[in-house]
């Protein structure tokens, strides 16, 4: 039994979340709007994160999606509120890295057939930039800094109507769909200099788990506090950048020209010698499409930034970072499997 049954068809607007690729399976054609005719649908959620904070406290109200050919304003929606107090599904999301993942919901009855819109509600604490000052973080989703102190979140995109999904899913009819949101952080949360809420952007992928692979490995401690390093802390700064197809050429987040490629998916490199991986650091990149990907390491991820459209600064709209990324790797993901990817350097 759903904890959140109230599916409906509403008409709202909401957080509007960039969402790509998944699937179901069984059942008569997927694609063709269904009438009454429903299917049970399970999503989590799961995160690629960054350095300077410790924690990403969100506060989710609802997941809306939009079948193919419905009216622009015409959601279904799953309601992620307590049923008895109207809380928000409120979780950690800096705890689900490296294929953990938060379930929001589980064997909802939504209507049958395609999904090709969808968005993720968020309770903020400002509608406007300027909002964020001098009011209290915990009012709505925030994070929790590294440094110490707290940030509100802002969601830019708060008053869109939804951004198509790249590759969309199918309910089918008596049928399942598993579903897995993967919030990559390195992409989506920064600050402006000029502001104090982190500016929350949609930087996601919708994956049927099912039909995905893993990509895993180690890093030596050799190339955590190297030479191309932001620093020389192996602790910090360290990412694994997925790329799709073989021999791309590796760039940063925003890799717009010069033949570069931008990343699918990220993933940080976990270091602890205290918890037994002395002299080597891990990663893992979850939820992977079958297929042909590059892969390549970094030491300097936290110099990764975000242009700013509207900032103060041309250095901030432009975020040209020229980010270091080495010892690039060809990788096939197939699913239900994972693929060992190291890094180490050459003797």
């Amino acid at each position: 039994m759903s904890p959140h049954p109230n599916i409906r068809s509403v008409m709202l607007a909401g957080f509007a979340v960039l969402l790509a690729a998944c699937g179901g399976g069984g059942g008569s054609d997927p694609a063709a709007p269904q009438g009454d005719a429903t299917g049970s649908l399970s999503g989590g959620i799961t995160d690629a994160a960054i350095d300077e904070v410790s924690s990403v406290n969100l506060r989710v109200t609802a997941l809306e999606l939009r079948l193919s050919g419905a009216a622009e304003n015409d959601w279904v929606e799953i309601d992620l509120t307590d049923p008895v107090t109207g809380d928000p599904l409120a979780f950690d999301l800096i705890q689900y890295q490296q294929g953990e993942v938060f379930t929001l919901f589980e064997n909802e009855q939504v209507p049958a057939g395609r999904y090709e819109h969808a968005r993720l509600l968020l309770e903020a604490p400002a509608q406007t930039p300027g909002q964020c000052n001098g009011a209290d973080p915990r009012d709505g989703s925030y994070v929790e800094l590294a440094a110490g102190g707290e940030a509100g979140i802002f969601v830019p995109s708060g008053s869109n109507n939804g951004v198509r999904l790249v590759t969309p899913f199918d309910v089918p009819v008596n049928g399942t769909a598993d579903i897995v949101i993967d919030f990559d952080l390195r992409q989506a949360l920064h600050r402006p200099t000029a502001h104090t809420c982190y500016f929350l952007r949609p930087a996601y992928r919708v994956v049927a788990s099912v039909d995905t692979g893993d990509i895993a490995g180690v890093v030596d401690s050799a190339l955590l506090e190297g030479g191309m390093c932001s620093d020389g802390d192996p602790a910090t700064g360290n990412a694994v950048y997925v790329y799709e197809g073989f021999d791309a050429v590796p760039g940063d987040i925003d890799a717009v020209d010069d033949g570069e490629a931008a990343p699918v998916a990220t993933s940080s490199v976990s270091y602890d010698p205290a918890a037994g991986n002395t002299g080597q650091g891990s990663y893992r990149v979850a939820f992977l499409r079958p297929g042909d990907y590059t892969v390549a390491f970094t030491c300097s991820a936290d110099l990764e930034r975000l242009p700013v459209a509207d900032a103060e600064t041309v250095d901030e709209q432009e975020a040209d970072d020229d980010l270091m990324l080495q010892l690039s790797r060809n990788v096939t993901v197939t699913p239900g499997q994972t693929v060992e990817s190291d890094f180490v350097p050459a003797p």
